[in-house]
């Protein structure tokens, strides 16, 4: 596994036990990885979990967003939240 996987998949970790600052480091990997419905994804998902500063990563998702179902969008921020809240009730462990 190569290590930049190896990164995500332990930030990946981290967010599902509460950890904001690695749900902010996952979307930041998506978009520089050239991620698309996987960045939007994680952009809600770290919006549900209170993320701040994100706009560089907001305006890369806008893009995709726009292009995309509203159906599909619905249900992506419906996940996002049910998941923050799963995710935050574990602890919130950004320092």
């Amino acid at each position: 596994m190569g290590q930049l996987r190896k990164q995500a998949k332990a930030l990946s970790l981290q967010a599902r036990r509460g950890d904001v600052s690695a749900a902010r480091q996952l979307l930041s990997h998506s978009v520089r990885m050239g991620h698309r419905n996987l960045a939007v994804r994680r952009l809600f998902l770290a919006l549900a979990m209170g993320a701040r500063n994100v706009e560089h990563e907001a305006r890369y998702c806008a893009e995709i967003i726009s292009v995309l179902p509203d159906e599909t969008i619905r249900k992506m921020m419906a996940e996002a939240r049910c998941n923050a809240d799963i995710y935050t009730a574990r602890g919130n462990h950004d320092d």
